[in-house]
């Protein structure tokens, strides 16, 4: 990250001769050439502060293999509250798998289900996935 101090040295170099070449305005010819080099040096600083940020244009990273597994996982052992996260990728799997666009789960049921005692939430399950599995 060089480009950044020294971009923001050309911005202020940059407007300072702006600031002066305002303040020579007794001779219209010192002052156009100060304003034009003030604004071509602010002109490059502000290039070097933006072009880290237009060159590294952001693009999706593919997940590890596995990296799903591990989150579904963790959310086995957080109890409760990995149940929601639980839910919502059993009816992403589900959604993808019949093309539907809205998830099989209402909220009444999520919460039902969130609240519900371990076993009776991993019947829910097991359910649910022996029906994904038999779909593929």
């Amino acid at each position: 990250m060089r480009e950044a101090p020294l971009g923001i040295a050309f911005l202020a170099v940059g407007g300072i001769l702006a600031a002066a070449a305002i303040a020579a305005t007794s001779d219209l010819g010192t002052a156009t050439e100060l304003a034009a080099v003030g604004t071509a040096l602010a002109g490059v600083g502000l290039v070097l502060l933006v072009a880290p940020v237009v060159g590294h244009a952001r693009s999706p990273r593919p997940d590890p293999v596995g990296s799903s597994l591990v989150l579904l996982r963790e959310s086995f052992r957080s109890g409760p509250l990995g149940r929601q996260a639980i839910l919502a990728t059993v009816v992403s799997l589900e959604r993808a798998g019949s093309g539907e666009e809205f998830g099989r789960l209402s909220p009444d049921e999520e919460r039902r289900l969130v609240a519900a005692d371990p076993a009776t939430f991993r019947a829910w399950l097991d359910e649910r996935l022996t029906t994904l599995e038999q779909g593929t």
